[in-house]
């Protein structure tokens, strides 16, 4: 057997090169007490010693870490925009339609929210310079007057589409059930509708039209503008606000819409003719080319009339 000396020792060893202070120290007094009497008398101690728990390996693997990383990353991604608490007690001080929030947080930046009654909306029309004080449905009285807005109903087989002017009506007349429209030659998604011909190559061109089949559409708060695109209802709350933010490189004159900028772009800085995108007709003119594309016959060809 290991002697009772040699074994004190050792312990003493553990216990001072593991940390266990208490243990040491009562350990200590205990053999302290052993001492002045007899050697052959052995004691034990009041308490047990017990073995560390080890300690868990874990084998780290990259490959699954990394997917771990890019689900988190996806997901942060996918969350949309959280309007802030502060944003939203201002947007409902100065009366901003909650169906357009989105819209102001994202343009915060071009607002000078000085009060309320400051705030002012413009009409959207090109001509017309009427301002007002920002409220919902502020403008539809001014639309009506004059302007001559109205919903006008379609007369169109399977279209329950309804413009809110007669100018609006006609430019959906004329693009959606007039003539010119081009088939798209990989469209593999055809119109429900057995009256209408069209076909798309993606299933969100389809949905779109069949959006202004049902008039499924964003509307406006402010005036009786309504559209099946959300973007379009965006360039229409700009011109609402008089929010130009697509600048000219050359000349620096400002848009409302980033189409516009690229028009203005091809007119007025570009040597370049400009061509029919049905036949061969080439003009430096871009409104005789745009006049042509009233009669080309190659345009003509196809029809859509319902």
């Amino acid at each position: 057997m290991v002697e009772s000396s040699k074994l004190d020792h050792f312990i003493l060893k553990y216990l001072k090169r593991t940390n266990r202070h208490r243990s040491l120290k009562e350990m200590q007094k205990c053999l302290d007490e052993k001492k002045p009497k007899d050697n052959k008398i052995s004691k034990t101690l009041s308490f047990t010693i017990q073995k560390p728990p080890e300690r868990r390996k874990t084998d780290f693997d990259p490959i699954n870490a990394k997917k771990r990383e890019d689900r988190k990353s996806k997901t942060a991604r996918d969350k949309t925009v959280q309007i802030p608490n502060d944003f939203l007690k201002i947007a409902k001080k100065f009366g901003l339609p909650k169906e357009h929030l989105d819209f102001f947080y994202e343009h915060r930046k071009s607002f000078h929210w000085e009060s309320k009654d400051k705030t002012k909306i413009h009409c959207f029309e090109k001509t017309c310079k009427f301002t007002m004080e920002t409220s919902k449905d502020c403008l539809v009285d001014h639309m009506k007057t004059v302007h001559n807005y109205k919903d006008v109903e379609c007369d169109k087989q399977d279209c329950l589409f309804f413009g809110f002017s007669q100018k609006n009506l006609n430019h959906h007349t004329a693009t959606f059930h007039g003539h010119g429209k081009r088939p798209d030659e990989y469209g593999i998604h055809p119109c429900p509708y057995s009256s209408c011909k069209a076909s798309f190559r993606y299933r969100d061109g389809l949905r779109a039209h069949v959006n202004v089949h049902t008039n499924t559409v964003f509307s406006c708060s402010f005036c009786q503008y309504r559209s099946v695109e959300k973007h379009n209802l965006q360039n229409h709350l700009n011109l609402h606000f008089d929010i130009k933010k697509h600048v000219c490189d050359v000349c620096s004159i400002s848009f409302t819409r980033k189409q516009d900028l690229h028009r203005h772009e091809k007119i007025r800085h570009s040597d370049t003719e400009f061509e029919c995108t049905h036949c061969s007709f080439t003009s430096p003119s871009f409104n005789a080319v745009k006049k042509h594309g009233l009669s080309c016959t190659e345009r003509l060809k196809h029809s859509r009339i319902l």
